[in-house]
């Protein structure tokens, strides 16, 4: 595989009890089958354990680089997908993948970030290129798993051309019940399941 086994089978890390992380597991017939993290790095002065995310460890000049780049009366703030994994007896359940980009986008909206990262394995860098992200650095290793990424960026700019062109990342027509109780750190149903 692609990760390491890990002893107790969980794939965590120091970042995952960071204030500024949040997981989100979704369940297929009771069963974890897919999840995503995200982490954001916000520049506001005084705010504690919101000033790393793995893309600085990783590539820590352009991180940088792309924050210093944001121009506006507030600190930047950027967040970073990471994590997002499917369990491989769904790896082909595409409804899996357009659920969890569902959520990316909304929790990705809901932070009011300036631009969302993500390093991305090289061969999915043509499909973020789809949903409009560019390639900003890479390849390098990202730590915990055997491959190489780039860091690629959306700035918020692009967000509305994401959802026009790419309409399963768009959370504006899903219940909005759902998305409030996913803030909350509830359990959501989204297949209908008991």
């Amino acid at each position: 595989g692609y990760i390491d086994p890990i002893p107790g089978g969980l794939f965590s890390d120091a970042d995952d009890l960071l204030p500024n992380s949040r997981s989100v597991v979704i369940y297929k017939w009771r069963r974890p089958v897919a999840s995503v993290r995200l982490c954001v790095l916000d520049n506001t002065p005084g705010l504690v354990g919101w000033d790393e995310i793995p893309a600085n460890r990783i590539f820590p000049e352009a991180v940088a680089e792309l924050a210093a780049g944001v121009s506006h009366s507030r600190p930047a703030k950027l967040t970073e997908i990471n994590r997002l994994v499917r369990h491989p007896d769904f790896a082909t359940d595409y409804e899996l993948v357009f659920v969890l980009y569902r959520f990316v986008g909304f929790l990705v909206a809901e932070e009011s970030s300036d631009m969302t990262l993500s390093c991305v394995r090289r061969n999915h860098t043509s499909f973020y290129k789809r949903l409009h992200f560019d390639y900003v650095a890479g390849p390098r290793r990202y730590a915990g798993v055997k491959f190489e990424t780039n860091l690629m960026a959306c700035k918020n700019t692009e967000y509305d051309s994401v959802l026009k062109d790419i309409p399963f990342v768009d959370t504006g027509s899903g219940p909005q019940s759902a998305y409030a109780g996913l803030l909350l750190g509830e359990t959501i149903n989204v297949y209908g399941e008991g």
